[in-house]
């Protein structure tokens, strides 16, 4: 939802809202393919280019919350929450070329460098080519034994993913992580772990496992911390980062956090620059298919609305600039915008303006993503 829409917070909350300084851009009242309990501004979609000149807007939807891009930039996978404890959220995929809207059968992300999704249908796991709408299964799973996250590497030799066994009385054992190797659909238990309960939970959306570049090792939460399975050896390892690292494709550049702050780190020399000065800090770094150009949320200061100032950083070899261009802010949850994907050759990334998430639109102010 827009900022200049947005009238279910506090008095004062909308007097900073209205205000002309955050740079919204105006939308017309949404599409009805998508049930909505009020006429929300649509949701659109702006392809980026590096000059950061200007942005183009390549699709527009009615209004959903969270969005991710294909490789291509021809479709848009979306869902559009659901706020009440009774009400669900529903996956959409959109056709950018034929404008064609569509309800999914189950939630899903895209496979790195492809134009294919994976798609959790009820319990189990697929593939779901979105041009010839077929889907082949990949993993079974049950309700006591549901599969909590996965992820296809990016060279596309194996797939890692998550099953927890709910029976199991064993913390210890109840969560395991498997390899399956993508030409003979064979898979192997790597490692047994325990998970708490809001990292097991079927409703949100949390990332528990992320691929290297280089697809030679995959890193995963496990017993509290963050583990590396390598996969020429075998070995694991556990690592001190808070959250999941940032690696550059070429592996030379990691961005990570200590002490509670960002830092990028240059992975040959060892030199350590921090990324934050004062309250300012980035959070999130998005990098390039190629290169070391980057995007990444910076986090600018708290709002007085539970929620949050901040800005896109674009990082190039030859300039940098941020995102509102007019150098302005935006709110995280109240005004949604999102880093949605890289184009395929690194020339231009997408970025999403959506319907707003803030806290106070859930019952009883409890947030879930799904």
């Amino acid at each position: 939802m827009k900022i200049t829409s947005f009238v279910i917070l506090a008095t004062a909350l909308i007097t900073i809202l209205v205000s002309s300084s955050f740079g919204r851009m105006s939308a017309s009242a949404a599409s009805a393919t998508i049930p909505a309990a009020t006429t929300a501004p649509p949701s659109k979609i702006y392809q980026i280019g590096l000059d950061g000149k200007k942005q183009t807007l390549v699709a527009q939807l009615p209004a959903v919350h969270r969005v991710s891009m294909s490789p291509s930039g021809r479709f848009v996978y979306a869902e559009k929450q659901g706020f009440k404890k009774d009400e669900p959220t529903i996956p959409y995929l959109y056709d950018i070329r034929t404008k064609q809207l569509s309800q999914l059968s189950g939630f899903a992300k895209w496979v790195s460098g492809k134009e294919e999704l994976l798609m959790m249908d009820q319990t189990s796991l697929y593939r779901y080519n979105p041009i010839t709408k077929q889907k082949a299964l990949l993993v079974k799973g049950t309700t006591d034994t549901p599969i909590l996250d996965y992820a296809i590497a990016p060279d596309g030799h194996y797939l890692v993913f998550i099953q927890s066994d709910t029976k199991d009385l064993n913390d210890q054992k109840r969560n395991k992580l498997y390899l399956q190797d993508m030409s003979t659909l064979k898979m192997k238990v790597n490692d047994q772990f325990s998970l708490d309960d809001a990292q097991i939970s079927l409703t949100q959306s949390i990332e528990l496992l992320r691929w290297v570049p280089t697809s030679k090792k995959v890193l995963y939460r496990a017993n509290g911390t963050i583990k590396e399975l390598d996969l020429p050896t075998g070995l694991k390892y556990t690592h001190p980062f808070k959250q999941f690292p940032s690696y550059s494709s070429d592996m030379k550049l990691l961005f990570d956090f200590k002490q509670w702050h960002g830092y990028m780190t240059d992975l040959q020399t060892g030199n350590s620059v921090p990324t934050w000065y004062g309250e300012h800090d980035l959070t999130k770094v998005f990098w390039s298919p190629t290169g070391h150009n980057y995007v990444a949320e910076k986090f600018l200061f708290n709002s007085n609305a539970q929620d949050a100032y901040e800005q896109l950083v674009i990082k190039t070899t030859n300039k940098s600039f941020v995102y509102p261009f007019d150098g302005n802010f935006y709110l995280k949850d109240i005004d949604n915008i999102q880093f949605l994907g890289w184009a395929a050759d690194g020339k231009s990334f997408f970025v999403g303006d959506l319907e707003s998430v803030h806290i106070s639109r859930f019952d009883e102010r409890q947030s879930r993503i799904r």
